[in-house]
């Protein structure tokens, strides 16, 4: 159970043990557990709509000053457009769907997020805070009865993070554009290859679209593409001793640095950016077989992607802490630099057991990749934000 998890229950606890009932149960235990949903949902609709009456607009009003996520974007909408336009136009080979803004509640947590950074509605659904959850919840009602079940899905999408954000014109609610590809392997040895081949389609159509951003007067100067396997980077912290799924929760991504002050705080050293990935493997002394997971990942996505867009960079991080709870197998990071040399984390993604796991079918393999739309926007277009404002943590925003 996380810190915030922690406060929650605690705060929940104090509210419901001042009013206990006869039977000895607590107000919080009832809502939460013994409360059928049904009416559950009866009794909060009617209460919200008994608050929602004695409000007036001087009320709605003040509400909307105070609170972050009711503010409008500070993004030129049409800008906004002429970047979801050419990520159409990258991902043509992709079938494009408008998502719904909302998903069923406690699909995010089944994700791995925490409920506590989501918005979470009164009847028994959450405002979409992941592009990925809703094209992977589409992809599974969607499945093709053939051999492969190749399903190659686009969107763009406002969703809604409830995380602190504290740089002025960012908002906690943001658009972003995502990839998604489901396809059924065809048997346990063929699923890594599988995952590489769907990650690699994916790579090329951002370095495709962040090409074309530079036509349409975004001050983009290059991407850098960071790739890494959670298998790899959990046989690193493990070989020094370290616990990788405790370690992991304390890199956050909207918390700048994190990783790095994870990683220094256990006194660990790793290699993060390097161009030889299976020597680095071989210089940690991992096992064989870890040896020959780092050769197919740069066999089958370094190096032909190197080699179908030589204007990239792409180096191996066998440290990176986010998302390594999140991701499970190949996962990688791009990170535009801007005409004036500031370098952005703008988007990432990776091998997800999502689809699987929905359809309780291990063979299911599902790669999803986004890039921050409204980040682009604000920190490549026109003058951009200075670099003394921009932290890590806003970097899909």
């Amino acid at each position: 159970m996380t810190e915030v998890e922690d406060t929650t229950t605690r705060l929940a606890a104090r509210i419901g043990s001042r009013m206990p009932l006869t039977d000895g149960r607590t107000l919080d235990r009832v809502l939460a557990e013994d409360l059928p949903g049904n009416e559950l949902t009866t009794l909060l609709l009617h209460c919200l709509r008994r608050r929602a009456h004695s409000r007036g607009l001087v009320d709605v009003l003040e509400h909307a000053r105070r609170t972050p996520m009711f503010a409008a974007s500070t993004a030129d909408v049409r800008r906004l457009r002429a970047f979801d336009d050419l990520a159409f136009e990258a991902a043509a080979a992709f079938q494009a769907v408008e998502l719904a803004p909302v998903v069923p509640l406690g699909v995010t947590a089944c994700a791995g997020i925490d409920p506590n950074n989501v918005l979470g509605a009164v009847r028994f659904a959450e405002a979409a805070a992941d592009p990925g959850v809703g094209l992977a919840l589409h992809a599974a009602q969607s499945r093709r009865p053939t051999p492969d079940g190749l399903q190659r899905w686009c969107t763009t999408q406002r969703v809604l993070r409830l995380q602190p954000t504290s740089v002025p014109g960012f908002t906690p609610h943001f658009r972003l554009f995502a990839l998604l590809t489901a396809a059924r392997s065809r048997s346990r040895g063929a699923d890594l290859a599988c995952e590489h081949e769907a990650l690699l389609e994916h790579l090329i159509v951002w370095a495709h679209l962040v090409e074309s951003l530079a036509s349409a007067r975004f001050r983009v100067a290059g991407l850098r593409v960071v790739l890494s396997d959670t298998v790899l980077v959990r046989a690193c912290l493990n070989a020094h001793g370290v616990d990788a799924q405790r370690l992991s929760r304390t890199a956050r991504a909207h918390v700048p640095g994190s990783t790095e002050s994870a990683l220094q705080r256990a006194g660990i050293e790793l290699p993060r950016a390097v161009d030889d990935l299976v020597g680095a493997v071989e210089a940690l002394g991992l096992a064989k077989p870890l040896r020959i997971r780092a050769a197919r990942l740069v066999e089958a996505v370094g190096a032909p992607l190197q080699r179908a867009r030589p204007e990239l960079r792409v180096v191996f991080d066998l440290g990176r802490l986010q998302g390594l709870g999140y991701y499970e197998g190949p996962f990688v990071q791009l990170v535009l630099r801007r005409d004036d040399g500031l370098e952005i984390p703008i988007g990432d993604g990776g091998a997800l057991p999502w689809i699987g796991a929905m359809l309780s079918d291990r063979r299911e393999r599902t790669i999803v990749t986004g890039m921050g739309t409204e980040a682009c926007v604000k920190l490549f277009d026109g003058d951009g934000f200075p670099s003394s404002a921009i932290t890590t943590n806003e970097a899909t925003r």
